[in-house]
């Protein structure tokens, strides 16, 4: 009986002394440092960042989003995970009203589009506003804070622009006698 009584009496005591310490422990608000690869969003205080695992079995990284605040705080965003097509990067309109995310599945890109603030609130669940799946992608002519996307096609692979549908010519400032096969599309620009 008094082995009992002393077996509960020191329960008891270390109960109460980690309680007591818990209690008076305070949560740590100092800004930490990630390994994030961040960018910085023209007309927005936060950053886009992101954090990439390098998977050992293939192209099968997973991909963590953050929202970096001008005082080092990360908010979580979203994730994308398990999956064959490898993360590409992304990029900003001029001014940052539009956002798009770049994917690739066996060198094939595709390009999901968003509105910035609403990957910046909601992440991975933001709606997407266009994708731009086109196997022949070439690269983006321009895209603007308006919503207007042109991409060209490759014209290596394509004889005339004239026998694809949605397709026109442009002559490329850069390149005055090349002809490039362009593409364009308007994102959703009725939401703010």
């Amino acid at each position: 009986m008094m082995i009992r009584n002393l077996t509960l009496c020191i329960s008891l005591a270390l109960f109460l002394n980690i309680f007591i310490f818990s209690a008076q422990a305070k949560r740590d608000e100092t800004p930490k440092s990630l390994p994030l690869e961040c960018h910085e969003i023209t007309g927005n205080i936060n950053k886009l960042c992101f954090i990439q695992t390098q998977s050992s079995y293939g192209p099968y990284d997973d991909i963590v989003f953050y929202r970096v605040d001008p005082r080092g705080y990360a908010t979580f965003l979203g994730s994308e995970s398990g999956s064959v097509a490898t993360f590409g990067g992304f990029e900003f309109s001029d001014k940052g009203i539009y956002m798009w995310l770049s994917w690739a599945e066996e060198g094939h890109p595709h390009f999901e589009f968003y509105r910035t603030r609403d990957f910046l609130e909601n992440g991975t669940q933001a709606k997407i506003l266009q994708i731009i799946g086109d196997y022949y992608f070439d690269g983006f002519v321009s895209f603007s804070d308006s919503g207007k996307v042109v991409y060209s096609i490759d014209n290596q692979l394509t004889e005339n622009c004239a026998n694809i549908p949605d397709v026109t010519s442009y002559i490329s400032p850069h390149k005055p006698f090349e002809k490039l096969c362009t593409k364009t599309i308007l994102l959703n620009s009725n939401s703010k």
